[in-house]
């Protein structure tokens, strides 16, 4: 049995606000300990409450906003672990893919449980004899929670706002046409609205900027054909970037590597 890779922390702010939409390599899971503002994942946004469990897939933009106090664990698995764990019958990541809702609730009790065992989890365990076998016990055990409470879920309410709803056939086309060249002026002329006001209305519904999303929406693209083992110039060309370089350094910005040491990364894993 291998040692599972994973990073747990308990973060605790006054006031968190992303400057920016993220993404990451691994799946999150995000248990929330506290009442405290809105959760916004690709075109979707659901409030942030007292047991508020998330479930993430891998290169999944999102972007949370905390009005007030704001305390959460934060669970990120590496896709390689929750596959190494699967089985015929139980494949882990095409479920964490496929999970019908993103978001649920958790009761006081059901909250409590498995703040627990994250807790727990994220102990110091030590090098005597069996530690690490319990350590990974442990991190199956809450991974089975979570993945348990998911196969039963209530979805939870998304929010739904003028803002949002005017914006959401702009969020499609952008997640949908991440190659097309697009500028606030060509996306105002296409859906026949004043720039200024898309980008109010954006802001408002989303806490990003346009261009923000579609940069990241172009680079998770942009992962997608790396994989598929497209050279660094095409996938440039193929996501939307006029020159190239500036493509390179987006890339490692957002990633932090470049185009080529990830798509190496990937054949390296294959």
């Amino acid at each position: 049995m291998i040692q599972p890779k994973y990073h747990l922390t308990l973060n605790r702010d006054t006031d968190w606000n992303m400057n920016k939409p993220h993404f990451h390599e691994d799946v999150e899971i995000l248990l929330s300990l506290s009442a405290s503002g809105e959760f916004f994942i690709e075109n979707e946004l659901y409030p942030i409450r007292e047991g508020s469990l998330f479930l993430l897939s891998e290169a999944t933009i999102h972007k949370s906003i905390a009005k007030e106090s704001y305390l959460r664990y934060v669970l990120h698995i590496p896709p390689e672990t929750l596959r190494y764990f699967s089985t015929k019958y139980s494949d882990i990541p095409a479920f964490v893919h496929k999970a019908p809702v993103r978001c649920t609730v958790l009761e006081k009790a059901q909250m409590e449980m498995l703040s627990e065992k994250f807790k727990m989890l994220e102990g110091a365990w030590g090098t005597v004899f069996c530690a690490d076998l319990q350590k990974t016990m442990f991190f199956m055990d809450a991974l089975l929670q979570v993945l348990t409470f998911f196969t039963v879920a209530e979805p939870e309410n998304k929010i739904q706002t003028a803002d949002l709803n005017q914006i959401a056939p702009i969020l499609n086309y952008i997640q949908s046409s991440v190659g097309d060249q697009m500028t606030l002026d060509t996306l105002a002329e296409r859906f026949f609205i004043s720039k200024y006001y898309m980008c109010h209305c954006f802001k408002n519904a989303t806490g990003l900027s346009i261009m923000d999303y579609i940069i990241n929406c172009r680079i998770l693209k942009a992962r997608e054909l790396l994989r598929q083992g497209f050279r660094v110039q095409e996938v440039s060309d193929r996501v939307g970037f006029r020159n190239n370089a500036h493509f390179v350094r987006t890339f490692g910005t957002l990633t932090g590597v470049s185009p080529k040491q990830y798509a190496k990364k990937y054949v390296d894993l294959q």
